[in-house]
């Protein structure tokens, strides 16, 4: 990372000139912007000339699926249509039970909005498990507008239609015409569960989810009672601002304001102003894309502004698509932008008042779990040992390290929302847990490489009196790096030193004169370790 957010805002004192550098073009970023508004055109076409109602939502589902790769946005494609697919097939199984009883289809919803918003926590595929549970409430949130269970199946089915059509769309798109990019990752192993390790016994989980569904529960009720379900982006912005942590679900509610006025203020030119001329859909299908261009164009770029973009396309569809036809009715605009600035309030006061959530904490824990894996992974082959159970040991414990080392670089990409007003305690204390998680990397790449069928070979071929001395450094290194991962600052309970195994290391290897790889690495992963700050 080359900056913290931190960082970023005080070089940036001017504002313009930090807008300027965000919006600054990129090969990467005009070609994936075009994906995206030949797709919403697409989206609009296809629906206007088949009459496919919820044109406002298939539009943004090209938004929404358009990742930076093919695979990412492949993998989120398929994975929300499958996920979509079970969303309307248990609202639907629901209905069966809930359809004019709200006493039943109350808890329903608090039920699927709990569970989708704790899924998303816990799913290694986060959003996955959110989309379940949203697709599931707000399906339900809808019940009591609709006059028949006949017309309440026909819509959700269409529904149905109007995602899985835009999701394929947006997806052979980006396969098309999206570039290969390289994985810097593709030789980390890929974890083998779909749950995070702490998914049973970290609190904070239940906590966020139970923090989400109070604050969109909220909203229903009070706009129900008060007869005006206009404003149901309320309950829509509760759900989709949330975050790990208060902060970044403030700063996240800050864009999305920012979106929604730009995208209402399009909107609304373009209901006054184009809309009462507008006789074909040739006309229709310009506006979309200058919209789509802009809304696009911000949509990809960096994370500090990414989400306005879709808040200008979801503010901009869901208030032009009122039907097959040009509406110059300007209610929705009104009532979209009043339920998103009221759904972030609530979410605002309930984030600040009820378990507030600091990422740096989950930073410390995600990166502690992460270093103490590997420096299990570090004693690896012991002399003892034979190399086949030293294969199997390490093939699982790099899955379980590579999936917590995942997770510490996200909650470090979180973080950045954090410290803007934070004292300077923290934001050194954040500076090194940065440098230990990126030294941490590089030598879990190396301990991989050390265990690998080429590296064990390499470990084979060493004499027994190497292969004690080698062993006993990687066991100093491993003390070395439980030492960084639990704070402490006393010696080794053994008396053993890392720069001590380091020179025992070097007497016993240099008459031996070996032409062996694994001599480079193993200097290699010393000279990282001593290195290592403690976290703080």
């Amino acid at each position: 990372m080359s900056a913290t957010f931190v960082e970023a805002r005080s070089i940036d004192s001017d504002w313009l000139g930090w807008l300027k550098r965000e919006l600054a073009p990129t090969s990467a970023r005009k070609i994936r912007t075009a994906i995206i508004v030949a797709g919403a055109v697409l989206c609009v076409i296809i629906s206007m000339a088949l009459q496919v109602p919820q044109l406002a939502t298939s539009a943004y589902m090209v938004f929404f699926i358009s990742k930076e790769s093919k695979l990412l946005t492949t993998i989120t494609g398929a994975g929300g249509l499958i996920v979509l697919t079970i969303g309307i097939g248990a609202t639907l199984l629901l209905y069966k039970f809930t359809y004019g009883h709200p006493e039943l289809r109350i808890p329903g919803m608090v039920i699927a909005l709990f569970l989708g918003m704790w899924l998303s926590r816990v799913l290694v595929i986060g959003p996955l498990g959110f989309l379940l549970g949203f697709v599931v409430a707000v399906s339900q949130s809808v019940g009591e507008e609709i006059p028949s269970p006949e017309l309440l199946v026909r819509g959700l089915l269409w529904l149905w239609v109007a995602l899985a059509y835009a999701i394929a769309v947006t997806v052979a798109l980006n396969l098309l015409f999206l570039p290969d990019t390289p994985q810097t990752a593709a030789h980390r192993p890929k974890p083998k569960s779909l749950l995070v390790a702490d998914a049973f016994t970290n609190p904070a989980h239940v906590r966020f989810a139970l923090k989400v569904t109070l604050a969109a529960m909220f909203c229903y009720i009070l706009y129900s009672a008060i007869d005006w379900s206009g404003i149901h982006t309320a309950f829509i912005t509760c759900t989709f601002i949330a975050l790990e942590s208060t902060e970044a679900t403030l700063y996240k509610g800050t864009l999305r304001i920012v979106g929604c006025v730009i995208g209402g203020a399009l909107a609304l030119f373009s209901i006054v102003f184009l809309m009462p001329h507008m006789e074909t859909i040739a006309s229709l299908v310009v506006l979309v894309a200058c919209a789509s261009a802009i809304a696009g164009w911000v949509a990809t770029g960096s994370e500090r502004i990414s989400y306005a973009g879709l808040q200008i396309a979801f503010a901009f569809f869901y208030s032009v698509f009122q039907g097959y036809a040009p509406d110059t009715d300007l209610d929705n605009v009104r009532n979209r932008v009043i339920g998103i600035l009221f759904g972030l309030i609530v979410t605002g006061l309930v984030f600040q008042y009820i378990w507030p959530e600091r990422t740096i904490d989950r930073l410390r824990d995600a990166l502690r779990q992460a270093l103490q894996q590997l420096a299990r992974l570090l004693e690896i082959p012991r002399p003892e040992t034979s190399i086949e159970t030293a294969k199997a040991d390490a093939h699982a414990l790099i899955a379980e390290t590579s999936r917590s080392f995942d997770q510490a670089r996200r909650y470090s990409e979180l973080t950045r929302f954090e410290f803007e007003n934070s004292r300077d305690g923290d934001r050194t204390s954040l500076g090194n847990l940065k440098t230990t998680l990126s030294g941490a990397e590089r030598v879990f790449s190396t301990a991989t490489s050390l265990v690998s069928a080429y590296g064990l070979n390499g470990w084979r071929q060493l004499p027994s009196v190497a292969k004690n001395a080698e062993s006993e450094l990687r066991n100093a290194a491993a003390k070395r790096i439980e030492r960084a991962a639990t704070s402490a600052t006393a010696k080794d309970v053994d008396g053993t030193d890392l720069s001590t195994a380091f020179a025992r290391w070097n007497e016993t290897m240099r008459p031996l004169q070996l032409e062996n790889s694994r001599i480079a690495l193993i200097s290699q992963i010393a000279a990282e370790v001593q290195h290592l700050p403690c976290q703080s």
